[in-house]
This record gives structure tokens, C-alpha cells and sequence, in this order.
């Protein structure tokens, strides 16, 4: 793989793929041109590198979700989303679930066969260990 791709693959990933600089910038950080910055790294990669830097983002997005303490709109903000829509809208492209159910499939851990819950005479719920 060409070094300027590697060097561009790590900064990508230090970043957690929140570039702000345009496809010319990157260009001129490499030393070569917008265009050839494009068609290495498509070649290189095999996607395009807008593509990938919005893989990149909302991969960072699920690890975020999965940990289950920050709400969904400070995790869109913190991948660089003003707009929490377009983050359901990009999140939906990569994952083909919303951020929330994929939380919910992260969170959602079946309780054991003797452990369900049963209500007791009082309300409370209790599992049937609790009886014995």
C-alpha cells in the first residue's frame, strides 16, 4: 500500500475519521494532488474515502452505543453531527438499524431460565430463588 494512505489510513483512525480538512487539503497535506488523493485511496482501500471515513465515524458511534451511558445526541455530536436527524439517517445507512435499536440490541440480555421474574402477593417483583 502506498505510504501516503497508510499516513492517511492512521490519521483516520486517530480521529476516529473526524476530518476537518476537504479532499484538496488532505491533497496538499500528502504532497499530491485532490484528485489523485481520491483515486489512490479508492484503489488502495476499495471505497471511496468518504465512504470510509463515514464507516469509520459510525463504528465509533456503535462502540459509544454499546457502552449504554451517553445519550444519542451527544454521541451524534460527538461524531460530528449538529443535527441528531442525519445522524439516525447516516447510522441507518452503515448499520441498517437506528441507533437506538442498535443500543437495545446491546443492552437487551436475556434474564437465565430459572431466574424470570414473578410478581409477588405484594407487587414486588421477585424470581423464583427468592421463594425458597
Amino acid at each position: 500500500m502506498d505510504a501516503r494512505i497508510r499516513l492517511l489510513l492512521r490519521i483516520i483512525d486517530e480521529r476516529h475519521g473526524m476530518l476537518q480538512m476537504s479532499s484538496e487539503q488532505i491533497g496538499n497535506l500528502l504532497g499530491i494532488g485532490e484528485a489523485r488523493v481520491l483515486r489512490l485511496f479508492s484503489a488502495h482501500v476499495g471505497k471511496p474515502l468518504r465512504r470510509h471515513l463515514l464507516e469509520v465515524r459510525m463504528q465509533r458511534a456503535a462502540e459509544l452505543l454499546k457502552e449504554g451511558a451517553l445519550p444519542i445526541k451527544i454521541i451524534a455530536a460527538y461524531c460530528g453531527y449538529s443535527a441528531v436527524s442525519n445522524f439516525y439517517r447516516d447510522f441507518k445507512a452503515v448499520y441498517s438499524t437506528s441507533p437506538m435499536q442498535m443500543r437495545l440490541m446491546f443492552i437487551d440480555v436475556p434474564l437465565p431460565v430459572n431466574s424470570s421474574p414473578v410478581a409477588s402477593a405484594s407487587g414486588s417483583l421477585r424470581t423464583p430463588r427468592d421463594n425458597q
